[in-house]
């Protein structure tokens, strides 16, 4: 059987344009799937990525010197996908055992009625490696009334307690390094209660 060059070139042209449809078809096929991948994606992801992107940029308040009362108290989230990120937990009363704790506050914003003045910090948050108060600290230089003393406490909620309730923090003015408790001016005095499961 002789095929003539118009049958061969009717033979390549037919099976040409089969081939067209075909990528023509598959590449539609394609194009569809991925964007219904894309349309179903974005519901999760933007919904998991914008509580993220609060829970980073509330965190990073949360660690800055940023805030608008005398005292700033923020948690480390324990748990889940914002694991590690702080939230501001000021008005908490109740925290979890081995919760741990970052308490920010600017001395400068308290009342004092010494200027010069000295301070004292107490804390019954334990240090993150051994199970003891991480804080009683006197700060043996005098500080001027109207200067910035901001300061940052960290550490976690007591796990070895008889008590429910622990100091977050206290903190006092004295007149003079001799630190005389009958001279002291209580600045700030935080009680919290554990939360036991």
């Amino acid at each position: 059987m002789n095929i003539t060059i118009n049958q061969k070139k009717l033979i390549f042209i037919t099976l040409g344009l089969a081939l067209l449809i075909f990528i023509f078809i598959f590449g539609i096929n394609a194009y569809y799937k991925e964007k219904k991948q894309k349309n179903d994606q974005p519901v999760i992801y933007d919904a998991v990525y914008g509580m993220m992107e609060k829970a980073r940029l509330e965190s990073d308040i949360c660690s800055s010197g940023e805030f608008e009362n005398q005292y700033k108290v923020c948690c480390v989230i324990k748990d889940g996908i914002k694991k590690g990120l702080l939230y501001d937990c000021s008005s908490q009363e109740y925290f979890e055992q081995g919760q741990g704790i970052y308490v920010i506050f600017d001395a400068s914003r308290f009342n004092i009625s010494y200027d010069p003045y000295f301070l004292r910090i107490y804390s019954d948050l334990n240090n993150y490696e051994e199970d003891k108060s991480i804080m009683d600290l006197y700060i043996p230089s005098a500080l001027n009334r109207k200067n910035i003393f901001l300061m940052k406490i960290s550490g976690t909620v007591p796990m070895k307690r008889e008590d429910k309730s622990f100091i977050l923090l206290n903190l006092s003015a004295y007149p003079n390094d001799t630190f005389n408790e009958k001279d002291e001016q209580v600045l700030l005095y935080r009680e919290a209660k554990i939360f036991k499961e």
